[in-house]
């Protein structure tokens, strides 16, 4: 049976929503804006790290599941989420390596190593389970605005993890329960930063 064009046009919403406001998009936002006001590189110091922290690693994701090498680019089969998690993460760490060597200003490096922290988390889990990856970061990267962005403001952009977690479940990626610790995975990752942060700037 051909499903209802309302159905059909909030899947593709979904979809959308799942690109727009994926890992690769969202990190590299939360580098960017935390290049942004430090050293006149500050800016393209971000954009050269998350080559190596987000895009190159979706890039290399996008390639393997038109190759027909994983099952799709969320890595659906389980055991094939070890070894690509395993490559993400040298890239992430390649990144935050040229964060240091850069000498990145510590707001740019704590996001470098909370990205590293939270790759650790959810690779962890996802060897056993499927925590939404894409409502961690989103979760993670919209609490970060309250240190950034008038409270009101912030405020707002909590609905942005929301709406990516409704996304990931109707697109059947991902169960209610997947979604939800996915946001507590982002949120424990934040609780990381601030120390992180705080001991980087002192």
């Amino acid at each position: 049976m051909r499903p209802a064009p309302r159905s059909t046009g909030s899947l593709r919403v979904a979809q959308v929503v799942s690109e727009v406001f994926g890992p690769a998009p969202l990190l590299t936002f939360a580098l960017v804006q935390a290049g942004v006001g430090t050293a006149p590189r500050g800016v393209w110091t971000a954009l050269l790290a998350s080559l190596l922290i987000a895009v190159l690693p979706y890039a290399a994701l996008i390639l393997l599941a038109r190759s027909g090498r994983v099952s799709g680019r969320f890595v659906s089969e389980r055991r094939q989420r070890g070894p690509i998690l395993a490559c993400v993460l040298v890239s992430v760490l390649l990144g935050v390596s040229l964060l240091v060597w850069l000498g990145a200003d510590a707001r740019l490096l704590a996001v470098g190593i909370a990205a590293i922290i939270g790759l650790l988390v959810v690779t962890a889990v996802n060897l056993v389970w499927k925590l939404s990856i894409h409502a961690a970061i989103a979760a993670f990267v919209a609490i970060l605005q309250f240190g950034s962005l008038p409270v009101a403001l912030a405020a707002a952009l909590l609905l942005v993890p929301i709406v990516v977690g409704w996304a990931r479940v109707r697109e059947g990626a991902h169960t209610t329960a997947q979604v939800i610790a996915g946001f507590g995975a982002g949120g424990a990752v934040f609780l990381a930063y601030l120390p992180i942060l705080a001991a980087l700037q002192g």
